[in-house]
């Protein structure tokens, strides 16, 4: 499997769920930032670099991802002074995600970072070109048609539900139990987003 961030399930969550039909990087209490964070980590757990134990991320030894921004991912949580939890990882390396996922998929020519002109509505910010969109355009129709169960997926369609991004199909706890038998790290990354994202709902209603 790959571990990559801007080729792997971050870059592919950014593309069809994060930025919006123009390109647009949504606001802070979208909770979508949570789903960038979420995807990273999962990105890890999937490539064995990371794991739970009692609900704390542990990241394990020796390996690093060829990804610089997994590996800056990686390097932060190995350099922590305590264990932190599933939910305290994913807010705290949502603040940024998406610079370090656009960085990638600008390298790889797949964003283009275009020059603000006119006014963005109010609660959004950079925008983006997508200048080859075969990509953006494969994972939007795989998460419409969920008809395969491939890990990546079933972690990318589970987020973009906790996150309330979905359009349809199952729920993201309905897709917990699934990613539980294939990586229990996965599935409590899952189930902090969720939190993460709907508090961040919560308090948008405020």
């Amino acid at each position: 499997m790959k571990t990559d961030a801007a080729s792997g399930l971050g870059g592919d969550f950014m593309l069809a769920v994060y930025l919006d039909g123009q390109g647009r990087v949504p606001g802070y209490r979208s909770g979508l930032g949570f789903g960038l964070s979420g995807a990273m980590l999962m990105e890890l757990a999937l490539g064995g670099f990371i794991y739970t134990v009692d609900g704390y991320i542990v990241a394990g030894h020796g390996a690093q991802p060829r990804d610089r921004a997994l590996g800056e991912v990686l390097v932060r949580i190995r350099s922590s002074r305590k264990l932190r939890t599933t939910s305290q990882w994913v807010r705290a390396l949502s603040a940024g995600a998406h610079k370090r996922l656009s960085a990638g998929l600008i390298a790889d020519g797949v964003l283009v970072r275009t020059r603000r002109g006119l006014p963005l509505p109010s609660g959004w910010a950079r925008r983006y070109d997508v200048p080859r969109s075969e990509r953006r355009d494969a994972v939007v129709r795989s998460l419409g048609g969920a008809a395969d169960s491939s890990e990546r997926l079933v972690a990318l369609a589970a987020l973009a539900s906790a996150c309330r991004a979905a359009s349809g199909g199952r729920e993201w706890s309905e897709s917990e139990a699934t990613l539980r038998a294939m990586s229990p790290a996965c599935a409590q990354i899952l189930t902090a987003v969720a939190a993460c994202a709907w508090l961040a709902t919560l308090s948008s209603w405020t």
